[in-house]
């Protein structure tokens, strides 16, 4: 591979003009070292991004552009981390397409932080360098423990899925986790899972709504239904890059290209963007639609709406909702759907490789 660039003309000046500081400093050298050592050699971005944070906070006591460290740290590592993921067997497309989320997140922080350049996504970007989170066309796609608490069903003949709530789950009035968005519980029922020998019987979710059915069990016959997928098992995740283009083709381009390279036959995701009560809120026609319909969907705790910061902003809150100024036609259907007391959510999903 030639000499790989990732960064716009911005982040490589700002790297260059402040690279000196920390070069001249020997607790930098240091920990830039152990940094190397725990994505070269170890293989682990959280270890290496706990060392970078030392560093960070290291660089505020200095009075140095404290954010701009891991940075330039990718920097100096830049062809070494090309040179690891080709012994990998990595394709050199895949390698520039997946290092695109380091000027992504960048470009982020810049959005946030009134230009200036740092990151701080930065166990995320680590996982791109390190070739655990890797870019195929629009996607991205990882290894992964799956841990929804749901189990997934296959029926032997239809290939009709079914996933069924595990045991202990509190499940409110509308058939989300209890605690889902903050949201007020007036009635809560605990789950149950009877996995016989013959029979399972527990609650199923609507694989459309994304909501635990409480008012019936279903029973599944062990012989017609083949268990899929449990949590603690091994599973691909599916990511989705800021940008990313989300046309019919270029989805199916990303499976076709990423299928080769990963054995499991379900694929699992996490996001505002598999949400059903989209359809609220965008036309029938749009590409964020198609994305999700793809997907059978499970209900997520999670504290608020992922939807409201990627498509709000960052740091948005409810409170905020009256007075915000909207600049697409997103925002302003997403504003008006939610002062008029309705709810978003994020939202758990499984498919098949197609």
């Amino acid at each position: 591979m030639t000499k790989l660039s990732i960064f716009s003309e911005d982040t490589q000046a700002a790297v260059a003009f402040f690279a000196a500081a920390y070069e001249s400093n020997e607790y930098f050298i240091r920990n830039y070292s152990r940094c190397r050592e725990l994505l070269l050699v170890e293989k682990d971005p959280e270890g290496a991004a706990e060392a970078v944070m030392f560093g960070i906070r290291h660089a505020r006591l200095l009075h140095l552009d404290d954010f701009l460290l891991p940075v330039i740290y990718i920097d100096w590592m830049l062809q070494e981390l090309v040179q690891e993921l080709e012994k990998q067997g990595i394709p050199e497309a895949v390698i520039r397409d997946s290092f695109k989320d380091v000027e992504i997140w960048i470009q982020s922080f810049r959005k946030y932080h009134k230009g200036q350049v740092g990151l701080d996504r930065i166990e995320w970007v680590f996982r791109s360098l390190t070739g655990k989170v890797r870019r195929f066309c629009s996607l991205q796609f990882e290894e992964v423990t799956y841990e929804f608490p749901f189990l997934i069903f296959e029926n032997r003949q239809s290939g009709e899925f079914q996933a069924v709530a595990c045991p202990d789950l509190m499940i409110d009035q509308n058939g989300y986790i209890s605690g889902t968005n903050g949201r007020s519980v007036i009635c809560e029922t605990k789950t149950f899972l009877d996995f016989g020998d013959r029979a399972l019987t527990g609650y199923r979710v609507d694989l459309e709504s994304g909501t635990v059915k409480m008012d019936t069990p279903v029973v599944l016959n062990r012989k017609e239904w083949e268990l899929k997928l449990a949590p603690g098992e091994k599973a691909i995740a599916v990511h989705i890059p800021e940008g990313s283009d989300l046309s019919p083709d270029s989805i199916d381009s990303s499976f076709h290209r990423a299928k080769n390279y990963y054995e499991n036959q379900i694929l699992v995701c996490d996001s505002w963007l598999l949400d059903p009560h989209l359809k609220h809120i965008l036309p029938e026609t749009s590409k964020i639609i198609s994305f999700m319909n793809r997907f059978h969907k499970m209900p997520v705790l999670t504290g608020q709406p992922q939807i409201l910061e990627r498509v709000m902003g960052f740091d948005f809150t409810m409170e905020a909702l009256e007075h915000f100024s909207c600049t697409t036609s997103l925002q302003a259907s997403l504003k008006k759907y939610l002062l008029e007391g309705n709810e978003m959510f994020t939202t758990a999903g499984f498919m098949r490789w197609r």
